[in-house]
């Protein structure tokens, strides 16, 4: 960018968003329009022909981003910094959560949902940065999860990835202090978004495994709760769209009352305590008792 030909200032505060072909980043985007934003929405599939409504408008700019890739994240803040000329939120939303037992997750599966989830997350904040502390001010929300705080079985591989994004965001934000630069997180818990339409409500599950019967339990509980408990996700939009607009406050924002009450929980019980408490919610109560007469060893 040319010294001498400064970009043109947006009329809005601009807002950069992760993830938005659905779910929460895709109702993140007219949430933050009616906040005051124009709104970078990005995707990986930003070129096909037709979008959500969500993603047309005056105030909404369409752009392809692939956030495993330091070229493709290069390439969209260097677009939205010479379109707009700043950079004043980055939502970063995109995430995967393939559900597997975590003895059983392969390897390449751990790498692909922490890069991600954590490196993409990483690489998109270190990218804005520069222009938000050129401009002296600037936010970034980090999307995270209740499982960012709490365990959540069959989803291990996804809650490890989320613990790291928490841990991630502290650190930066103790060392964003006095840059003009916030950082937040927002902590959904359960809401209807494509994470629960993946097959393991349906798939056939290895009779062989030794997580057999435990998965016949995991699969009618999350069933049910996919059925009945699921919140809207426009719920959890509205709270990114919020944390986007405040001046200073908290670092996590948990949104949903499952949230604040399992986070509530885990903090107040001991572990021992709290073990049983969500093995027995999930429907996995009595197995670790069993193990343990089973298994003097396991008693230290």
């Amino acid at each position: 960018m040319a010294a001498d030909n400064p970009p043109s200032r947006s009329a809005r505060p601009v807002a950069l968003v992760t993830g938005c072909s659905s779910g929460i980043g895709l109702r993140t985007v007219p949430a933050l329009v009616d906040r005051g934003f124009h709104v970078v929405a990005t995707m990986r599939d930003a070129d096909r022909r037709t979008h959500p409504p969500e993603l047309v408008g005056t105030h909404v700019s369409v752009l392809p981003l692939d956030i495993r890739s330091a070229e493709s994240v290069r390439n969209c803040v260097d677009t939205v910094v010479r379109t707009h000329g700043r950079i004043d939120v980055l939502v970063n939303n995109a995430g995967i959560a393939p559900p597997n037992f975590v003895e059983e997750a392969p390897v390449q599966e751990w790498r692909e949902v922490f890069e991600t989830n954590v490196f993409g997350h990483a690489a998109m904040t270190s990218a804005v940065l520069p222009v938000m502390r050129r401009a002296g001010r600037g936010r970034v929300v980090m999307v995270s999860s209740l499982s960012g705080r709490v365990p959540t079985p069959l989803l291990g591989v996804y809650t490890a990835s989320k613990f790291a994004v928490e841990g991630y965001a502290e650190t930066l934000r103790l060392e964003l202090r006095g840059s003009g630069i916030g950082v937040a997180l927002v902590e959904p818990g359960a809401f209807r978004t494509g994470m629960w339409d993946a097959p393991m409500l349906t798939a056939d599950f290895p009779a062989s495994s030794p997580y057999a019967a435990d998965f016949a339990r995991l699969r009618a509980f999350y069933t049910d709760y996919v059925t009945h408990h699921l919140g809207d996700p426009d719920r959890v939009a509205r709270g990114v769209a919020r944390v986007a607009v405040a001046r200073g406050g908290r670092l996590r924002h948990p949104v949903g009352a499952d949230a604040w009450t399992q986070i509530a929980v885990r903090a107040v019980l001991p572990w021992a305590m709290y073990e049983r408490v969500a093995r027995a919610l999930v429907g996995l109560g009595g197995r670790a008792e069993k193990s343990r007469r089973s298994s003097p060893e396991m008693t230290r």
